[in-house]
């Protein structure tokens, strides 16, 4: 028997209907699966925030620690070198979820930038007329070790720079008319450097120019003398003019000095140089063997948050340092950890080195190599 008319049209109705509800339930399970998909990265968000600021304040309890190393109970303030407790890196430390390393490098063992401002005309052509080695002659000699141009303009753009004239130091300088040609124009400061990156702004350097010289410069609050005992190889070389790697070699073998009339004894004694020559061929105001400047470098690992923090320590005329200046760079997770590595490499090697048979080489590695953690790692700057 034949279906009736009336039914056809009801079981339409029903398919059309039973179509809602498929589309109504469809509709459903995607706006629930977008807010179960957007609580998720909520709550990661906030887990990550959360991470973050935890981080944070463990890189503030291991600026508590470098301040404790450098303050005046734990650290003689009249001589610095590598030998010492703040100059070893700190232990790998765990933490719950996490790890938390640094280490410590003087900024008084590199060339600061603002020691220029104490230039004048006369005293840059006397210095360069002269055997006295002073910053200009540092500055040059580090420029033509690194195969960059050292042409006298490299100092006096500096030295304008920073004084508040307007006078060209000499006619290798470099004032306000000389920078109107550049694009996009460009302000001498007429004022210390606060950031050795300010360097690339400074007459005719480039930036990659800049970038290859920073692990041998600061830029600190005043004019600073150089500490024999941390300056680098390159730096050492740079301060002996025209010894050269014969000066490098001399300090490296005998530092860490006590004194700075003590390095002048060695100099005196290993030159065949008169004493009073010495001492003003490398002036106190050059020289040192002590420092006030520090850069504390921290790496914190917190669950998915990973951060490194760079802070400069001030510890002039203080029982312990201050913090000048803090900057916290966030590190995504998916990159590898270089810094903890390198840290890691580190102790696993001198734990594991062998004693060599030949006491004379031992004695020669370890005063000849002695360097702090922070160079070790590759984190000098």
């Amino acid at each position: 028997m034949s279906k009736s008319r009336s039914e056809q049209p009801f079981r339409h109705q029903t398919g059309v209907a039973l179509l809602a509800a498929l589309i109504l339930m469809l509709a459903l399970v995607i706006t629930m699966g977008n807010i179960f998909y957007r609580h998720q990265i909520d709550v990661s968000q906030a887990t990550g925030s959360r991470h973050t600021d935890q981080a944070i304040l463990l890189a503030i309890s291991g600026e508590n620690w470098a301040r404790q190393l450098l303050s005046d109970s734990s650290d003689d303030r009249g001589v610095d070198h590598f030998n010492e407790d703040w100059a070893q890196a700190m232990p790998i430390l765990p933490v719950e979820g996490g790890t938390l390393t640094g280490c410590l490098s003087d900024l008084q063992g590199r060339i600061n930038l603002n020691n220029f401002s104490g230039y004048t005309s006369q005293s840059l052509k006397a210095e360069m007329g002269a055997d006295t080695i002073g910053y200009a002659k540092v500055w040059e000699a580090l420029l033509v070790s690194q195969e960059l141009a050292a042409d006298p303009s490299r100092s006096a753009t500096i030295i304008d720079w920073l004084d508040a004239d307007s006078e060209m130091i000499n006619s290798w300088g470099a004032e306000q008319i000389d920078y109107d040609g550049y694009t996009p124009q460009r302000v001498p400061a007429n004022s210390l450097i606060t950031d050795i990156t300010e360097l690339a702004a400074i007459g005719s350097f480039q930036v990659a120019e800049v970038q290859r010289l920073m692990p041998w410069l600061s830029a600190l609050p005043g004019v600073t003398p150089i500490n024999i005992n941390t300056a680098s190889s390159q730096l050492l070389a740079a301060l002996g003019g025209s010894m050269g790697l014969e000066f490098e070699q001399m300090v490296s073998e005998q530092r860490p000095f006590n004194s700075l009339e003590e390095f002048h004894n060695l100099i005196a004694e290993r030159t065949q140089l008169a004493l009073p020559l010495v001492k003003t061929r490398w002036p106190a105001a050059v020289i040192g063997v002590n420092s006030n400047y520090f850069e504390l470098y921290l790496e914190v690992t917190l669950g998915e948050a990973r951060i490194e923090v760079k802070s400069i320590m001030d510890r002039a005329g203080l029982q312990e340092p201050v913090i000048l200046s803090r900057e916290i760079t966030m590190v995504p997770a998916r990159l590898p950890k270089p810094a903890s590595s390198a840290l890691e490499e580190l102790f696993d090697n001198s734990s594991d080195q062998e004693p060599s048979d030949n006491p004379d080489e031992d004695q020669s590695m370890e005063t000849n190599n002695v360097q702090s953690a922070c160079t070790m790692i590759g984190e000098a700057y």
